[in-house]
């Protein structure tokens, strides 16, 4: 599988986004093609996220807001919402 564009090698590895929108968009399917289980944290997600999340892949959307302990067990975690308290929250976790 090739690489995520940080050259990270994520076959397989837990991959946490939080946040549904524009840039979650443009990041999920590069994880996804660089071999990451996706889990995707967020109350709604843009049509084509949602099309990735009802397929067999290896997306996991979580159909809710941030919580606390999401970034359990996340190798790499990435917060991408409008709201800058939420990803200070997101950071502040990982």
């Amino acid at each position: 599988m090739p690489p995520y564009l940080l050259a990270l090698r994520l076959g397989g590895r837990r991959v946490l986004v939080v946040g549904g929108g524009r840039v979650a968009q443009r990041r999920v399917p590069a994880l996804l093609a660089a071999g990451a289980r996706v889990v995707l944290v967020a109350p709604e997600v843009t049509p084509s996220l949602e099309d990735l999340a009802s397929g067999d892949g290896d997306l996991t959307w979580l159909r809710r807001p941030y919580r606390k302990g999401d970034c359990d067990g996340a190798w790499l975690v990435q917060a991408v919402t409008d709201d800058a308290k939420v990803n200070g929250q997101v950071v502040a976790e990982a």
